[in-house]
């Protein structure tokens, strides 16, 4: 059995396109996958269990600034998709890993374990 199978991921954004690789990759990998359009409040995110929460852009990782300090304390991977010329804004907003452009499955996998 993967040892990955129920860790659990939050994916925040509004790109179906996006939206639609992140879950095939997280599936492949053995994650089981809540999306939003907007990142819920604190409590309900919680309540999810997640181990990761994956940010589709910096502006979505941004815009949810002031919940993730309410966050902070908790055991939670921050990724975000973005650009090499963003790569130093989403570090200052707290992300762990950024997934580049082009997303692939290997280096999602990598940034997960």
């Amino acid at each position: 059995m993967n040892p990955l199978t129920h860790s659990k991921i939050l994916v925040i954004g509004n790109d179906p396109a996006l939206t639609y690789l992140i879950v095939r990759y997280a599936q492949r990998g053995g994650y089981d996958i809540t999306s939003a359009a907007k990142m819920p409040p604190p409590v309900e995110a919680r309540a999810l269990h997640p181990t990761a929460i994956i940010f589709q852009s910096v502006a979505e990782l941004e815009a949810a600034h002031p919940i993730m300090a309410d966050l902070a304390n908790d055991d939670l991977s921050i990724l975000v998709c973005s650009s090499v010329a963003d790569e130093a804004r989403a570090r200052e907003l707290g992300a762990d890993h950024c997934l580049l452009h082009p997303l692939t499955y290997d280096c999602m996998l990598a940034a997960l374990t």
